[in-house]
């Protein structure tokens, strides 16, 4: 079982600038143009960036900008890279990407906003709300957007994002790697939370059951 996952900060970075071309589709460029914001239009565009330069730092076979297609809930494939991979993910000032040769999600959350008690009975299931309530004050911000990007990478690489109801599973958090109970015939999936850096929680989920997988998977910047 292959998995990589990559990071950038897009922060004072410019990714219209000629070097960052060859890393960007002309549909990805025509879309940023209408962005006002341009905090936001270089998120938008160096996530697509990164994808490429990931693609390129394993050596994967393809045309860069590489051509994917999504499927109806909106999960990408790649066009021309079979039995690969690929899924990604931005907030904040920085994008995460990762490549496995099994279905794969991943997700980032800026964890500097304080969650809301509505947010918190969304997203969180009885089972789950338990150990939140049990789990000191100080540290109930960071579990909680954990449970977050557990939950929605698990969504991303089903394929189906929140199509998927939140009440088919729960994640256990009480163990050593998070663990997703699922409380119907949903495909296994083996989840680690990544270090995403300060103020960011992040997390992927492959397909599979693999115990032998990292306890800590590197994210490494490009």
């Amino acid at each position: 079982m292959m998995i990589q996952v990559y990071a950038v900060d897009a922060a004072g970075q410019n990714f219209m600038d000629e070097r960052w071309s060859r890393y960007l589709s002309a549909g990805r460029r025509e879309a940023a143009a209408g962005i006002r914001q341009e905090r936001h239009r270089q998120l938008f565009l160096g996530a697509e960036a990164l994808l490429n330069r990931s693609l390129e730092a394993v050596g994967a076979p393809v045309k860069l900008p590489a051509a994917y297609t999504r499927n109806r809930h909106g999960k990408p494939y790649l066009t021309a890279a079979e039995g690969l991979y690929v899924n990604w993910s931005h907030s904040g000032t920085r994008a995460v990407c990762a490549l496995s040769d099994r279905e794969v999600g991943i997700d980032l959350q800026d964890t500097c906003r304080e969650p809301g008690e509505a947010l918190i009975r969304r997203v969180l299931q009885p089972e789950e709300r338990d150990f939140y309530e049990r789990t000191p004050t100080d540290r109930r911000k960071k579990l909680f957007y954990e449970y977050w990007t557990v939950k929605e990478s698990v969504l991303k690489a089903f394929g189906t994002g929140f199509c998927t109801s939140l009440e088919r599973f729960y994640v256990r958090m009480d163990r050593m790697y998070p663990e997703v109970i699922s409380s119907g015939a949903l495909p296994s999936y083996t989840c680690r939370l990544l270090d995403a850096g300060e103020d960011y929680a992040a997390a992927v989920c492959v397909e599979g059951v693999h115990p032998g997988m990292d306890a800590q998977i590197p994210v490494k910047y490009l």
